[in-house]
């Protein structure tokens, strides 16, 4: 049997622990049994996403690939040498089957209650092995060319995207993550096989399991495994080139309101390992000048200028980060200069205050637990790869942050970033 020991970690504000060891092959597993629930939740992860379409080969040589091949691959994946689809194999064991792919990750996800060890076995299979020929390819790309059609006819998902081109023009965050309708007819068989060969590597995925399962049971499965001894080479990322934003831009849809985005860019270097806590307090920033317990949101919604759609979605990795805010509203132009110069002067900021800072706190702190209810929450929440904190840090977290760590989170993005704003007019 092969030699494998696992790590615990126990994280006492949730008191939860954590069993994690990284096989001879490079493969990261991480454990967290769940005994209060009846399922189990398996998730791999492969860091390979949207934007990693600039590949350097082992002469230096950087090669650009189609955009949308990450989202191409987890569709192919699911398709066995005989034609058969793997998320039915995984139908018949009882469990359910999905995947998605995001701008810097796949994520391959089962939920079942029974046959554990059989799911596992398919899940290796789904992101092991790879079959690809001519004509399914043909197949696929129509399949994927009306997915990417019905995204354009969603006027959020529109409003999203299109901000992001402009915050992030010529770059692969300019593309949707399905890719463009002439990438996705470049794609073919040789560079889903050359892009597999290089992502879906052991040292670049993981596996975790939370829910209701014997993790002696499950450290004996991979034990009895023969595992293949590899060298830890980790990939190279190709760095984000940042170009000049276009500060303003619109569209005409058939939507019955004005939508709205503003997007902030940072520009300085987030390490990994602050990638989290840094998230926190932009999140936390920005709640407190624009959520719904903030006097500005009280005083818009109360005079009809914003309506409950307003969302804020916040983005930070070590390749780049942004903050983006969308709404539907009546008034775009007026409410882009006003929440363009509060965020511009956002020290000055009436919202954040000691006690403001506390309510939010409380709310996060709150809606944290009320989370943590729901294991597919922690399947694609927790990052097994993270070299910092994770989300069973966010309690110690939210303790530790003061008003100063949030105006200085403020500071970084802010200062020296760029701002855009996008709206969708009414035809």
């Amino acid at each position: 049997m092969t030699r494998i020991i696992f790590e615990e970690k126990y994280y006492p504000a949730v008191k939860e622990r954590v069993y994690r060891t990284r096989l001879s092959n490079g493969l990261t597993v991480s454990l967290l049994p769940k005994k209060e629930f009846n399922e189990v939740y398996g998730s791999v992860t492969v860091r390979f996403g949207s934007i990693d379409t600039l590949v350097k080969n082992v002469d230096n040589v950087v090669k650009r690939y189609p955009a949308g091949i990450a989202h191409f691959l987890e569709h192919k994946l699911f398709e066995r040498e005989d034609s058969s689809d793997i998320m039915g194999a995984f139908t018949l064991l009882g469990a359910d089957s999905n995947a998605f792919t995001s701008f810097t990750k796949t994520n391959y996800l089962f939920s079942a209650t029974d046959y554990l060890l059989e799911n596992l076995d398919l899940l290796e299979e789904l992101v092991t092995t790879a079959y690809f020929t001519e004509d399914s390819i043909l197949r696929e790309q129509d399949i994927i060319q009306q997915e990417r059609e019905m995204y354009q006819d969603d006027s959020d998902s529109c409003l999203f995207f299109l901000t992001l081109a402009n915050l992030y023009p010529g770059t692969p965050l300019a593309i949707d993550i399905v890719g463009s309708e002439e990438s996705i007819f470049q794609i073919n068989t040789d560079n889903l096989q050359e892009n597999f060969t290089r992502f879906y590597n052991p040292v670049n995925m993981s596996l975790f399991l939370v829910g209701n399962f014997d993790v002696e049971q499950i450290k004996d499965y991979f034990k009895r495994k023969t595992i293949q001894d590899v060298s830890f080479e980790e990939i190279t990322r190709e760095k984000i080139v940042l170009q000049d934003v276009k500060r303003t831009d619109s569209v005409r849809m058939e939507v019955s309101s004005p939508k709205l985005a503003i997007g902030i860019r940072g520009k300085q270097e987030i390490f990994e390992e602050n990638c989290y806590r840094y998230h926190i307090l932009l999140k936390i920033l920005f709640a407190m000048m624009f959520g719904w317990t903030s006097n500005r949101f009280q005083n818009l919604y109360e005079s009809g200028k914003i309506d409950a759609s307003l969302s804020l979605e916040v983005e930070v990795t070590d390749r780049f980060h942004f903050v983006m805010l969308t709404m539907d509203t009546k008034e775009p132009v007026s409410l882009s200069h006003q929440f363009r110069k509060a965020i511009c002067n956002f020290t000055k900021d009436s919202d954040i205050t000691e006690e403001h800072l506390d309510i939010i706190k409380r709310e996060m702190y709150g809606e944290f637990f009320s989370s943590l209810n729901s294991l597919e929450f922690i399947a694609t929440q927790y990052d097994v790869f993270d070299k910092g904190e994770t989300i069973f840090d966010l309690p110690k977290i939210l303790q530790e942050i003061t008003l100063e760590d949030v105006i200085e989170a403020g500071h970084h993005l802010i200062d020296d970033g760029d701002i855009v704003d996008f709206t969708i007019f009414p035809i």
